[in-house]
């Protein structure tokens, strides 16, 4: 794949998209989602949205010269906009959410909130309540639901940065082929023994396909000069992802076909130029529910379908990716590379000396 050519940034905005369009049937009281083979589309967009974090952040670590830069890498990407979004969120959006529901704010409950958002902890223990500040809504607890599934993908990262650059140590690059690889097997087979064990019902099993789904990525990234790309191929992997979907152990199997199918769409030029200057798909992420949760406590969705209501919150939400991505996103990135470039500027006088 291209990596300055190709349309990942167009398909992540649209499975940020995606998540909102599914959140609005949660969120707006309309009732059950629909859902094909048990997943509807919210889970799907953020299967996609790993499958893409699981090759790019494999290719990262790959790319990068020490576990310092590989870290500051990954903070830039993730933790600049995630302060902004949690401070917008426990001191303005729930303020604000307290006055329209006739709820209360509790600024305790808002610096917890904020706690726990930059600690990456409410993929683990929940998010904390923010007074009654979403009182009436149907949701009435969470301010941010997107921001579990963060907690998870650090998790990764941490898992990605241990197996590629323990490999590196060892001087033996197959080592991280193999290493991502058992560690994609063992994930699935436990994906196996829970779902054998009963339903579904912790935010562990939620999780863990997710994690395959970023694994898959990963594996995929390590064999990419050996993975064909091309009609068979593709018709292959969809009949696959198609037939374990339907057997019902889409979960266990289906990562691996499913995030090739992703990355094969995301190799595709004609979207490349989507999202190549500005890519707001992570601040639509983010601020996506927040703004949700405003528009229910203004009633909104009692006067529209949920697609009206999604598309009313897309339209709302896109200001804010933008100037999250402007002013917030992008000077981090900026901050990073001049941070790497002058850090690996003195390495050669270093070792000189």
């Amino acid at each position: 794949m291209d990596q300055h050519r190709n349309s990942l940034n167009a398909l992540r905005l649209l499975f940020a998209g995606a998540v909102i369009v599914s959140h609005a049937w949660l969120l707006g009281n309309y009732g059950p989602e629909p859902a094909l083979f048990g997943i509807n589309l919210g889970r799907a967009g953020v299967m996609g949205f790993f499958a893409i974090s699981g090759y790019l952040i494999t290719l990262s670590a790959q790319h990068s010269r020490s576990v310092s830069e590989y870290a500051l890498a990954r903070f830039a990407r993730i933790y600049p906009a995630l302060i902004a979004a949690s401070i917008a969120v426990a001191f303005v959006a729930a303020p604000i959410g307290a006055i329209l529901t006739g709820g209360s704010y509790d600024l305790g409950g808002a610096f917890a909130f904020l706690g726990a958002a930059l600690a990456l902890t409410i993929g683990f223990l929940g998010p904390p309540h923010i007074g009654t500040s979403l009182l009436g809504n149907y949701d009435a607890d969470t301010w941010n639901g997107p921001l579990w599934t963060l907690s998870w993908e650090a998790l990764c990262y941490v898992i990605i940065a241990i197996v590629v650059m323990a490999a590196r140590r060892r001087t033996d690059a197959g080592r991280a082929s193999l290493g991502a690889v058992v560690l994609f097997v063992a994930v699935t087979s436990q994906i196996t023994v829970r779902l054998q064990g009963g339903v579904i019902t912790s935010i562990v099993d939620v999780a863990m396909p997710l994690m395959a789904f970023f694994l898959a990525g990963s594996v995929l990234a390590h064999f990419r000069e050996r993975i064909p790309v091309g009609l068979v191929p593709i018709i292959l992997a969809s009949a696959a992802a198609w037939a374990l979907l339907a057997s019902g152990l889409g979960s266990v199997l289906a990562p691996l076909p499913l995030s090739y199918l992703v990355l094969c769409a995301g190799s595709l030029r004609p979207f490349a130029r989507i999202g190549a200057r500005y890519d707001i798909s992570y601040g639509v992420y983010i601020y996506g529910w927040p703004i949700q949760q405003l528009l229910a406590a203004l009633h909104v969705p009692a006067t529209m379908p949920p697609l009206g209501y999604a598309a009313l919150t897309l339209v709302a939400v896109w200001p804010l990716g933008f100037l999250s991505c402007v002013l917030v996103e992008q000077p981090a990135q900026r901050w990073r590379r001049a941070w790497t470039a002058r850090r690996n500027a003195r390495q050669p006088q270093l070792i000189a000396d």
